[in-house]
This record gives structure tokens, C-alpha cells and sequence, in this order.
């Protein structure tokens, strides 16, 4: 792979390599230190033009046009076709300055190129430029919004910058000679047609743009959305690109989805970083020899938000026969109109107050004093809130034995919450039902997302039948889980009669659940059901035994689901201030908290309720002792950073001491890796339903949450959960070797030598980016001093007498395992 510096065309220091167009479809890294390129002005004057061009990769593509450089034109010819454009009045003054293309750009495009027609040359003063283009709609969902792709930025074949928002394009070949008797008039009726036989079809043009613009091949996986195709015509357009030159064009747009965006790195995906592309043979070195074919330009690519469209009511969203259609005739949704649906959809999608006949949780008795009082500690409004009420037991141990069940709908489900006395808390308030609790939000936000969490636990447990339909798409009017089969026919969670159902599905983003339901890595939610001993495997006289499609079936662990529900009833009552604990005295200081002080972090405080005062809380205090150790564990303050330990951003000290230490400062306790599992799975849970609209899925998820991030989340927590029993750095090392070996496409075994904790922390760090970041560590350009010093530092473990295996880091790491270990940001 060739390298092409930036020499002599940009002012003060610089440093640019990137794959050589020789070199054919390529990826590597395009760096521009000195964001300032010189150039002249009419006058000669330098000018200095901001770029904005920073390291991102670029890719090369090669051209089905004939390239040809300005020197090999015929001079004879372009001389012609100047003084043809100027006995039509055309001020050529203007031409080759400021952005705008060169007579011979012209030359090239009509003669060589073959991309536009010039009509009515015969007729003084009605010349005109005719092009049809192909452009390119391509969409992609970075964190879970829609966005498209746009160059913001275009060097041309002599190095001149365009600053413009563009779509990716290509002009339609025409088939006519450039001098047809067909073009010597200014009659333009056969050549604006949309289907037109004097050029290539535009799905032929289509496919070239996507190879030749942005060198796209089989490892992209797109979906053309024949809804939005469109053809329109835009005639007597003043070109900025030919100043004077009346232009007509014929525009085709058609819409293509990215369905493996987790997989392309080289474009930018999945986060949404920018990336080049060089079409023909671009190359900056060569720009003062004047050999760079005519054509050839680099584009530097971003993904912008996309803009919402609709298709107008009662209107076939195919094409129409006239100019304009499909997509061109959508109406934009104002902000405000859209504000207010999605408003009325998520209200649409809450529960009702629960109320049962013989448990009513909205209870007549007074609500909250607004002085805390200490009569009866560490609250009285906690003791008098929940005064006589006891947790319904039968009740509860139903809703585990039954979760499972097929039969069992979650209509029934929710009722049978009722079982929990702490939900009435979230119902006994003073006033308006929107008093904000110490989160900001309602106080019934607060109730909607505790559902949320417990609904995200009822799909969970059903992954067997209609628990991943429901945890993506929620369900329908009647609490039923919405289908695949019945989303893809435009069916919502919503419920909403003054909304138009084009609205709920604009809102609903059908393709991410989809996406979500498909992709999602459910086998790992089961195997932490299974960690944390809320599931396990039915077993007969010959092993494991199975359903009629092959696969295991488990059993629900009711004790263990018992205490789940519990911590699920209570984890965010303490949101609500005027429940807040005061610390006493015998208890002080509590976690920095002194006596009389009222502790105001949430968790902390329902730790302290759990500590010292569990008959405050009966559903925790009527579990067995050994449920109860788990729950507190779940509420502890861990010190633990999950990020760190994703992306390998920490040593094993860092990430995981304070952690270990808290598991095993108490033996009493005795804390085990189902209870750290449990810690995730509530953790899991409680994101799951942190939208306040549980009837419409575990959206936090399923529509707002990257999903490959996730994906990496959850497959963490097996690893994480293991530091119960083993050392950091034992944890942090099969860590790094299951994400090395869960590549795809597959990167072959984990590597070993004295590089290989250096690489496989890269890996985690550079996400979308590994295959660069992997080669650039590798290659020959990166200074051997750095990449020792690299691998002796990414080795370290901060933990003492701790150590990777011997054949995975340098020699000196384990002979000299001293200073500090690095926290690496980057």
C-alpha cells in the first residue's frame, strides 16, 4: 500500500498518508495537520481557504468514466467549444475561479465523460446544458437517529476546495454524440423525460455511484425504500459550477438503507465519524503537473441528522406521472406538530393507576406532611405511609410461579403487582400529581418507569415465546405483544384517536426494533438470568431436556424471582424527598453521612433503610436473610465503571480493587458471583424501563440505546460477575480474549507474544475503528521504541503481585511489574 504526501500544496506543516489510488480499493488514514491550503485569487494574491480536514479514513474507487488529464485534451477542440460558448454570450471571465469548473471541465464532461447534452446550439443566446443525475439517498442508524450521508467538503481534479452539502451522485451517460443533430435546437421535450432512451437507465447509473463515489461493495448490505424514489426536474437553473450556462436537470432520487452499520468501520459506522473517499486517480502530489485526469476528486464524507418527511395524507407514496413525486411531494413535520403527537403517543402508552378491589394503592389517608419529622426514625413519613400494610406473600410467589407461563398475560401481571404496599407510596403525595421528585421528574413518571422495569422483567422471562416481541414493540390496545409480522403492516403500541396513524408509525421506528428484535444477543440476557440464579436449566434422567425446536428449557427459580420483584417494588421510593432517612446517631457516620444529616442520594438511602431499619420496607423485610444480603448488595456503592471495563480503557487495579474489596470486606455476607449477577441484572432492568412508557416496550432499549453497545454490555456481565472468585487481572484477561475471538469477521486466535494485551486492549478501544487502529500498530511507519513502550505500559495490571500470563506481554512486565498503570481517554 503506497503512501501520497500533501507536499507543496499546503502552507506550514503537514502530514498526510493515505491508501494510493493505485493501489485500488484501499482503506487507511487521512491526516491534514495545517487546516489552511493555498491558492490564488484573480489577481495572483495567496488566499488561505479553511478545510477542516482531520484524521479519518479514506477509501479509493475507481471509475467506470475514462479519466483524462487537462495536457492530453485536444487543444484544437476545447478552442472550439470556447469560442462556441462565447458566440452564445457566455462570460467566461468568471469560469475557473471561486469554486467554479474550467472550460475544458465542460469539455471533458460533454465529449469525454458523455455526462450532459448542450441543446440548441444552432440558436443564438439558447444554449443549455441538459444533465440527468442519480442521487443518492443513504441512511444509517447512528445511536439510535436516523442519519444520512453528505460530502461537506470536495477537492477537485486541480485541488480547488468545494465547500457544499451534497448527496452522493453520478450523471447518466447519454448515448447521443455530443454534436447531435438532435441537440441543435433548444426543443428539450424527449430528453426530460423520466424514462428516456437517449441515456443509461438511472438503476444502472445507480450501482456505479455506489462503487465509484464511495467504493461501496458486498460487505455493505442495503435496502432500497421504494416509497421514496422520486424524479423531478429543475430547468433553467443558473449552474454555480458554469456561471452563464442555462441548465436543466433531471434528478432521480432513490433511498437506500444501511442494515449492517455495526460492521463498517471504513465508513464511519457506527458512530458516525467522518471518512474520505478519492474517485480515479486524485492525488495530491501531482497537482502541480497538470496529470491529474479531469474527474477525479476527493470527498470528505459526514453523517447529518436526517430530516423527517411524510408522505401526504390520501396520496400514493409511488411515483406519479408528473415531474415531481413520491418523496419530493412528502410534507416536512414542523417540530411543533411533531412535539405535540409524540406527546399524546407516550401518554397513550402508560398504565392506569392500579387498582384492585381488595388492594386499592390510592389510599384516602392523608398525604405527606411537608416537614420531615423524626418521631419514628429514620422517617415518619415513611412509617406512617406504609402504617398496618403488609406485603400480600401468596400474592407475590403467584407472579414468580406464573411469570413464565404462556397463560399468563401481563393485564394479569400488572394487577397482581398490587401485591406490593411500596408502590402506594408513589400514589401519596400533596397536590398536583406533578409535584417533581429529586430525579425532576413527576411523580408518576416515577411509577410509570418502576412498571417499565418490572414489565422489562416479565418479558425477560419469557424469551421463550412472546418475550422479545414485547420487550421491542410493546403492545396493542388490549395489552397484547405486538407481532413482527403485524408491525411490519403498520400496527403500534399506540392507542392514541386524535393521532394519525401515519404519525404513530413515523414515531414508532419500526426498522430499529426490528432491528433490536433481530440482533439483539438474547442468548446472553439468558445466560444472566442463569448467573444470577433467577433461571435454571430443566434437567431429566438423560441431561438437559428441550422443546420441539431444539432448544433448552428452563424452569424459574421462584425464591430467587421473589427477591428480584421486591428490589424492583422499592429501588426508587427514595426518590421521593419526604421519604428520605435521617442517620442517627448509633449509626453515624453512614457512607460520609453524619448524625442528624439526611442522607440525599437515593440509593444510599434505601441502603440505609435496608441496614437499619428493614421492618420500614416489608417487602424487603419478609424475605429469608440470605435474599435480603443479595438485595443490599444490589444498592452498595461499587466504584465500579463499567466504560473502563468495556473498552479496556483501565488496568485491572483500576477497574476492578475497590470492587473485589467490597465483595470480600465482609464475610459475613458472603457475597457470590449470582449476587454480582443479580447486581446486573437489576441494573438491566431498571435501564430497560427508564422510559415512562411501558406499554410501548422496553424502549430505552429498543429504540434509544445503541444496540451494539449494549450487545457488548451484556456480554460483559458474565465476566464481571466472576470477580467474586477469581483475581483482577484473571477477570480482565478472559475478558480480552473473548472480545478478540468474538470479531466478526473473524480475526483467528487471540494473539500472544509481547504485544498481545497491548493489541487486545486496542481492539476494545478503537471499537469500529480495530482494523486501523490494529494495522497502524502493526506497521512499519509506527516508530518500534513507541510500540515497545506501548505494549510494556498496557501490560501493567495495578494490582500487586498481580500479572498477565507470561506469553502475552513482555518480559520486563513481570520482572519489573512497578510505577503507575495508565488510565488511557482517548
Amino acid at each position: 500500500m503506497g503512501n501520497i504526501a500533501l507536499e507543496g500544496c499546503f502552507e506550514g506543516e503537514r502530514h498526510v498518508e493515505n491508501s494510493s489510488p493505485h493501489s485500488g480499493k484501499g482503506s487507511s488514514l487521512l491526516y491534514v495537520e495545517n487546516e489552511r491550503r493555498a491558492s490564488k485569487d484573480s489577481d495572483g494574491k495567496a488566499k488561505v481557504v479553511s478545510l477542516g480536514v482531520r484524521g479519518m479514513s479514506l477509501m479509493t474507487a475507481r471509475p467506470t468514466d475514462a479519466g483524462i488529464s487537462p495536457a492530453e485534451l485536444d487543444r484544437e477542440e476545447v478552442n472550439k467549444f470556447r469560442e462556441m460558448l462565447k458566440s452564445h454570450n457566455i462570460d467566461l471571465s468568471l469560469w475557473g475561479k471561486e469554486g467554479a469548473k474550467a472550460v475544458n471541465h465542460l469539455f471533458w464532461e460533454v465529449h469525454v465523460q458523455r455526462g450532459s447534452i448542450l441543446t440548441g446550439r444552432s440558436e443564438p443566446g439558447k444554449l443549455k446544458r441538459i444533465t440527468k443525475l442519480v442521487k443518492l439517498r443513504l441512511i444509517a442508524d447512528i445511536l439510535g437517529v436516523d442519519h444520512i450521508l453528505v460530502s461537506r467538503m470536495q477537492f477537485l481534479h486541480d485541488g480547488t476546495p468545494v465547500q457544499r452539502q451534497e448527496l452522493p451522485l453520478k450523471r447518466l451517460r447519454w448515448k447521443i454524440p455530443a454534436e447531435s443533430p438532435l441537440t441543435a435546437t433548444s426543443d428539450i421535450t424527449d430528453f426530460s423525460a423520466e424514462t428516456c432512451t437517449y441515456t443509461d437507465t438511472w438503476q444502472t447509473s445507480c450501482r456505479e455511484a455506489l462503487k465509484e463515489k464511495l467504493a461501496i461493495d458486498d460487505d455493505v448490505q442495503l435496502e432500497q425504500d421504494l416509497s421514496s424514489y422520486s424524479y423531478r426536474i429543475e430547468d433553467n437553473v443558473s449552474s454555480g459550477g458554469y456561471p452563464g450556462l442555462n441548465t436543466l436537470y433531471c434528478v432521480y432520487e432513490v433511498t437506500f438503507r444501511i442494515l449492517n452499520p455495526h460492521n463498517l468501520a471504513k465508513f464511519g459506522l457506527p458512530m458516525g465519524q467522518e471518512f474520505a473517499t478519492a474517485s480515479g486517480d486524485f492525488d495530491f502530489s501531482r497537482l502541480d503537473t497538470d496529470a491529474i485526469p479531469i474527474g477525479s476528486q476527493l470527498n470528505i464524507w459526514r453523517w447529518s441528522k436526517e430530516k423527517r418527511f411524510l408522505a401526504p395524507r390520501g396520496q400514493d407514496s409511488g411515483t406519479n406521472s408528473g415531474s415531481v413525486a413520491g418523496a419530493n411531494n412528502a410534507m416536512e413535520v414542523s417540530d411543533t406538530v411533531l412535539a405535540a403527537a409524540e406527546k399524546e403517543i407516550r401518554v397513550s402508552k402508560r398504565v392506569p393507576v392500579l387498582i384492585s378491589p381488595n388492594k386499592v394503592l390510592i389510599s384516602l389517608t392523608p398525604a405527606f406532611s411537608n416537614v420531615t419529622s423524626v418521631a419514628m426514625p429514620p422517617n415518619d413519613n415513611l412509617w406512617q405511609a406504609l402504617k398496618g400494610k403488609q406485603t400480600d406473600w401468596f400474592g407475590v410467589r403467584k407472579i414468580a410461579k406464573r411469570i413464565a407461563e404462556p397463560s399468563y398475560s401481563l393485564k394479569e401481571f400488572y394487577q397482581d403487582l398490587a401485591a406490593f404496599p411500596e408502590l402506594s407510596l408513589y400514589l401519596r403525595h400533596k397536590g398536583d400529581v406533578k409535584v417533581l421528585m429529586s430525579s425532576s421528574r413527576t411523580v408518576d413518571d416515577e411509577y410509570q418507569r418502576t412498571v417499565g422495569a418490572f414489565f422489562a422483567i416479565y418479558w425477560l422471562m419469557r424469551m421463550d415465546h412472546d418475550g422479545p416481541e414485547g420487550f421491542a414493540f410493546g403492545v396493542d390496545k388490549m395489552w397484547t405483544p405486538l407481532k413482527l409480522e403485524d408491525v411490519k403492516k403498520g400496527a403500534t403500541p399506540s392507542d392514541s384517536p386524535t393521532v394519525a396513524d401515519d404519525l404513530k408509525r413515523f414515531t414508532f421506528n419500526q426498522e430499529r426494533r426490528s432491528t433490536f428484535l433481530r440482533d439483539a444477543h438474547w442468548r446472553f440476557f439468558r445466560e444472566l438470568l442463569k448467573d444470577a440464579g433467577l433461571v435454571g436449566e430443566v434437567h431429566g434422567a438423560s441431561g438437559p431436556r428441550v422443546n420441539s425446536k431444539g432448544q433448552r428449557l428452563y424452569k424459574v427459580n421462584q425464591k430467587r424471582m421473589v427477591s428480584l420483584l421486591s428490589l424492583t417494588a422499592i429501588h426508587d421510593i427514595m426518590k421521593m424527598d419526604l421519604l428520605l432517612p435521617t442517620v442517627q446517631t448509633e449509626h453515624a457516620p453512614y457512607n460520609s453521612y453524619g448524625a442528624g444529616n439526611v442522607i440525599a442520594d437515593h440509593d444510599l438511602a434505601l441502603s440505609y433503610v435496608m441496614d437499619h431499619f428493614a421492618a420500614a420496607l416489608p417487602s424487603f423485610n419478609g424475605l429469608e436473610p440470605s435474599e435480603r444480603r443479595s438485595l443490599q448488595f444490589t444498592q452498595c456503592q461499587l466504584s465500579f465503571n463499567h466504560g473502563w471495563f468495556v473498552q479496556a480503557e483501565a488496568p485491572p487495579g483500576a477497574i476492578f480493587t475497590k470492587f473485589r474489596n467490597r465483595i470480600k470486606q465482609d464475610t459475613r455476607e458472603k457475597i457470590e458471583s449470582r449476587d454480582v449477577a443479580l447486581y446486573f441484572v437489576h441494573w438491566l432492568t431498571d435501564l430497560a424501563g427508564a422510559e415512562p412508557t411501558p406499554l410501548g416496550g422496553c424502549e430505552k432499549f429498543s429504540v434509544k440505546f445503541p444496540l451494539a453497545i449494549l450487545n457488548t454490555l451484556v456480554q460483559s456481565f458474565k465476566f464481571v460477575g466472576q470477580i467474586a472468585t477469581n483475581t483482577e487481572t484473571e477477570v480482565m484477561e478472559k475478558y480480552l480474549k473473548y472480545r478478540w475471538t468474538d470479531i466478526v469477521p473473524s480475526l483467528g486466535p487471540a494473539p500472544t507474544g509481547p504485544t498481545a494485551i497491548a493489541k487486545m486492549r486496542l481492539l476494545c478501544m478503537a471499537q469500529a475503528n480495530l482494523q486501523l487502529a490494529l494495522e497502524a500498530f502493526d506497521s512499519a511507519h509506527f516508530p518500534a521504541e513507541d510500540r515497545q513502550l506501548l505494549s510494556f505500559e498496557m501490560s501493567l495490571t495495578g494490582c500487586k503481585g498481580q500479572s498477565y500470563s507470561a506469553n502475552l506481554i513482555p518480559a520486563e512486565s513481570r520482572s519489573r511489574p512497578v510505577g503507575p498503570a495508565f488510565l488511557i481517554y482517548y
